[in-house]
């Protein structure tokens, strides 16, 4: 055989013998990162972490496992190590939208508020159009917290324009409609909310809040009682207050 043509099959067979050993890395990877969702799913985050830092030791420079391994931390309420998780991503990967995406997520948490706005507009810069919504939806969470409440109404909507299934972003933009006293928007907002979650004390008590300032109580009050039966002591208080018929005068 033509030694050019013996050294083209040899790099051909070192190449092709190279591509199966990172398919087979990516699967081990792929496969971890697969196990991590479902113990996630499963509220089982310790063991998540196992799973995602073995991902990362299996395959360090990839995206989805770093991503994952910062989140994970992160619902673990151990920020020291997302931030420091995150802080080394960006400066390893400084395009990646998500990793700011995150950082902006976590100061949203930590209440650095300002800081995670710089967080979201740098997201929103790089990220994929149809990604955007969870930037826009952050964003405004951020702008809400600084009651600065148009520009966070504005996110809100552009995020829910995106996206309409993301019962947060209704509930946000909820708040910042009771907020604003527009309680017809702040009921319709809540009642999206239950439509896309399950509801809770909280909830029910903020949409009974929205009917009553809307002056009708007959709607206000079963979400009063179901938020009390729930443990809301400020829902029994206004069931008693605003629900109970009237005691009749003692003669």
């Amino acid at each position: 055989m033509d030694p050019l043509k013996r050294l083209s099959v040899i790099i051909l067979t070192g190449l092709l013998a190279v591509l199966q050993v990172l398919a087979q890395e990516d699967k081990i990877t792929n496969d971890l990162l697969n196990e991590a969702d479902q113990l996630i799913s499963a509220g089982q985050l310790t063991e998540a972490l196992e799973k995602t830092e073995a991902a990362v030791r299996q395959s360090p420079s990839n995206i989805t496992a770093l991503q994952k391994r910062i989140n994970v931390y992160f619902l673990l309420n151990n920020e020291k190590e997302a931030i420091y998780y995150v802080e080394d991503a960006i400066g390893k990967y400084p395009s990646v939208a998500e990793f700011y995406y995150l950082r902006g997520t976590i100061n949203n948490a930590r209440g650095k508020f300002n800081k995670a706005l710089d967080d979201f507009d740098k997201a929103i810069s790089l990220e994929p159009s149809e990604n955007q919504h969870k930037n826009y939806l952050g964003r405004g969470v951020s702008y809400f917290n600084l009651l600065e409440y148009e520009q966070a109404l504005s996110d809100l909507s552009a995020s829910i324009e995106l996206n309409d299934t993301v019962a947060s972003a209704y509930h946000s933009r909820a708040m910042i409609n009771y907020e604003l006293r527009d309680y017809t928007a702040a009921v319709n907002d809540f009642i999206k909310t239950l439509d896309l979650s399950e509801g809770n004390a909280a909830l029910y008590f903020n949409l009974g809040m929205s009917y009553y300032r809307l002056n009708e109580n007959d709607k206000a009050c079963p979400y009063f009682h179901k938020s009390c039966t729930m443990g809301n002591t400020n829902a029994c208080r206004m069931t008693l207050m605003e629900c109970t018929k009237a005691i009749p005068a003692i003669p």
